[in-house]
């Protein structure tokens, strides 16, 4: 006896609709997936950029601060200057080497040497006179992260530029050379030399952050 399969016939209309739902359903997830991993995404750059920008904004009134307030520190070791002997002693007054002592402390120290009279050893201390470190938590973590392949070519031109102005490294490492030899200092002449060498430092740092400004403008344009 030969055996036969029934006849059956396929509902092709429902078979394709059951496929292409079945696929437009995977390409719906695939790219609701490629949509949350974007927004995760412009998230991550936002909060690092954000980041970056407060790290900025510090370092940028840092600096300025330091400039003008170690500038005017300098006028203050200049005009003191020419109250001193040539081997730096104090040759003013004792109320007046009193003033100093209490308005510049941490910056200079007049003694009173009774073996003396009239005249003073000065002590200067000069670390009062280095800028301070720029941070760069933020900067760094963001080259170690990747984060900043997804900020786009300008905005990474313009922070890369922030962090390596080399002008404003140049002059403070200028500046922290010379008061490493500020020990060395034992006559007015060189002293006068030392404050003067240091105060041009400072205003080369003072107009280069003009440009430096500049650059913080524009990124703040670039957002």
């Amino acid at each position: 006896m030969k055996f036969t399969l029934p006849k059956t016939s396929i509902d092709w209309p429902n078979h394709l609709i059951g496929f292409f739902s079945a696929l437009f359903g995977i390409l719906i997830a695939f790219e609701l997936d490629s949509w949350r991993e974007r927004r995760n995404q412009e998230e991550v750059v936002a909060q690092a950029f954000d980041r970056l920008k407060t790290e900025i904004s510090i370092n940028q009134n840092s600096l300025h601060s330091n400039v003008a307030i170690n500038l005017r520190k300098i006028a203050v070791l200049k005009r003191l200057a020419d109250k001193l002997s040539d081997n730096l002693l104090f040759m003013g007054s004792k109320p007046e080497a009193d003033s100093i002592n209490q308005f510049f402390h941490g910056l200079i120290l007049i003694e009173e040497d009774e073996r003396k009279e009239g005249k003073r050893p000065v002590h200067i201390t000069t670390s009062t006179l280095v800028m301070g470190p720029n941070h760069t938590s933020a900067w760094e973590s963001a080259k170690a992260t990747g984060v900043l392949n997804f900020m786009g070519y300008e905005r990474v031109l313009t922070l890369s530029s922030i962090y390596n102005f080399s002008t404003l490294s140049e002059e403070q490492n200028l500046i922290r050379q010379l008061t490493r030899k500020a020990d060395e200092i034992t006559t007015k002449a060189q002293l006068i030399y030392f404050l003067t060498e240091l105060e041009e430092s400072y205003q080369v740092i003072q107009r280069e952050l003009q440009e430096y400004d500049q650059f913080v403008s524009i990124l703040g344009i670039a957002e």
